[in-house]
């Protein structure tokens, strides 16, 4: 099935110019037509953006909580760092509880391995902050 791209218009509505001046209402700018380019779903991605799966998610989570956990964070009170890093572990194991069986082989050694590592982390690092 084919479908035919479609012209548009774009038309400013700004009450200002560029410049900062207040536009002339009376004057319409000449309208002009744009065209979607063609394919436009099936465009290349940017090859910069990391591809964003389910590991990618979980270890961005899991390194948030391991900041919480390995370092002093400017403004932000040990114990209240525990709660937070706390919190983003129950958000994977949460996770891990929803995605259960819907995961491949690799989602599941970094799930359990990430889980392991920042419930011990948590444990030496609430023993340290006597929590």
């Amino acid at each position: 099935m084919t479908e035919e791209t479609k012209p548009f218009t774009v038309s400013d509505r700004r009450h200002f110019t560029p410049e900062g001046a207040v536009r002339d209402e009376t004057q319409e700018p000449e309208p002009e037509a744009t065209q979607a380019p063609p394919n436009a779903q099936e465009a290349e991605p940017d090859a910069a953006e990391p591809s964003v799966d389910f590991a990618s998610f979980i270890l961005s989570l899991g390194a948030q909580a391991g900041a919480l956990l390995g370092e002093e964070i400017a403004g932000v009170e040990r114990a209240e760092a525990l709660r937070e890093a706390r919190a983003l572990i129950g958000i994977l194991e949460m996770l891990k509880d929803k995605t259960e069986g819907r995961r491949d082989a690799q989602e599941d050694r970094v799930m359990e391995g990430l889980l392991y590592e920042l419930r011990m982390a948590y444990v030496n690092a609430a023993r340290g902050a006597g929590a």
